[in-house]
């Protein structure tokens, strides 16, 4: 006979499989009503509840329960449309636990929406962020830029060529910031082998000129105008990959098994310690900025709910999904005030003494 405790887990047990169904694994309304037999208005109303229930156990800000040990992050966004605008879910993805550490819901991802998301991964990890991992949006790339600090930026293109990557250290003097870029392929990681890689160093003043007189110089139109040549112009590849094409060209031994990089003695100590620093994070793997790729499907899935939407709400229901990602176990903790039909259970829990139960002839 079925105790009065082993009932009570019995119903517990079931409940939270439906809650994980709702917020752990981001299934559809629709694919869990027909699961679990219940209209899908039941089950939209009930996810409602699990929301409020979360905001009421821990605020909808705090993604994580402790700092993560997280040095590393990934950024990337993905967008939905409400009311026919578009709107960017930007995420934050410690690349060690693969917990989401920053997220924002925005109608723009420009890089004040970019440092946001930065600043509230950083507040949920334990250490300083000393790695991004992005692809090559500008707002991006402008957000770690101007951090002010040293850090280094792997930057994968979801574009074309796609088999090339460029890592992007940035560190400071009192005047300067050094900007070093290397080129490698994407593979550079994934097995021992000698490699070919290219880099380039620049420098950039950190008090800027104050911008020119707009405008035409005082005489300029009467002065007789000469032909520029050509001869002396820099030809090449411009933008993220003009490293592969201007760069230095340098060649290092790397085993990933060991997680040691070999290189020449020439070459500058940053190039050394950021392959070091790389190839500690994607050793044996791609250089790829994939971490949040399944995710972004999952919430594009989550999100396809009828009814009105804002961004508050669309960041409140993305807040409490991704807390129940990150802390699995506050399904234990919270309570939900609502009333489950019957029906429910008996369709559900497969026990002779829980059907009694529930049509009044079982006994304890």
């Amino acid at each position: 006979m079925t105790t009065s405790y082993e009932f009570k887990k019995l119903v517990h047990g079931k409940l939270k499989q439906l809650y994980e169904d709702l917020l752990k694994d981001g299934a559809k309304n629709k694919t869990i009503a027909k699961k679990y037999n219940v209209s899908p208005s039941e089950i939209s109303a009930l996810r409602t509840e699990i929301e409020k229930a979360i905001e009421k156990h821990q605020t909808l800000d705090s993604l994580v329960d402790v700092p993560q040990p997280d040095k590393a992050i990934a950024i990337d966004e993905t967008f939905l449309k409400i009311e026919g605008k578009k709107v960017y879910i930007i995420v934050a993805t410690g690349y060690t636990t693969r917990k989401v550490l920053g997220i924002k819901v925005s109608f723009s991802r420009k890089e004040q929406d970019m440092r946001e998301v930065f600043d509230e991964a950083e507040k949920n990890a334990y250490y300083p962020i000393m790695t991004v991992i992005s692809d090559a949006w500008t707002s991006t790339m402008a957000m770690v830029k101007n951090l002010g600090r040293e850090i280094s930026h792997v930057i994968h293109k979801h574009k074309k060529p796609y088999d090339k990557a460029v890592i992007r250290h940035y560190e400071y003097t009192d005047t300067e910031r050094v900007t070093t870029d290397i080129g490698v392929k994407t593979d550079v990681m994934e097995k021992r082998a000698t490699r070919q890689g290219h880099y380039m160093v620049k420098r950039e003043p950190l008090n800027a000129p104050p911008p020119k007189k707009v405008g035409r110089p005082k005489g300029s139109k009467t002065k007789k105008k000469v032909k520029n040549s050509n001869k002396n112009k820099n030809r090449g590849r411009k933008g993220l990959f003009k490293v592969f094409d201007k760069g230095k060209k340098f060649f290092f031994k790397v085993d990933p098994y060991r997680k040691t990089v070999k290189v020449s003695k020439h070459l500058p100590a940053t190039v050394v310690t950021t392959l070091a620093e790389v190839l500690d994070l994607f050793a044996l793997k791609s250089i790829q900025n994939n971490v949040s790729e399944n995710l972004n499907s999952v919430l594009q899935s989550l999100l396809r709910l009828r009814g009105p939407k804002t961004v508050e709400s669309v960041e409140q229901r993305i807040r409490a999904f991704i807390i129940v990602r990150n802390i699995p176990e506050i399904l234990d903790e919270i309570q939900i005030d609502r009333n489950v039909r019957g029906k429910f259970f008996i369709d559900n829990i497969s026990s002779p003494e829980f059907s009694n139960l529930v049509n009044g002839v079982w006994n304890v």
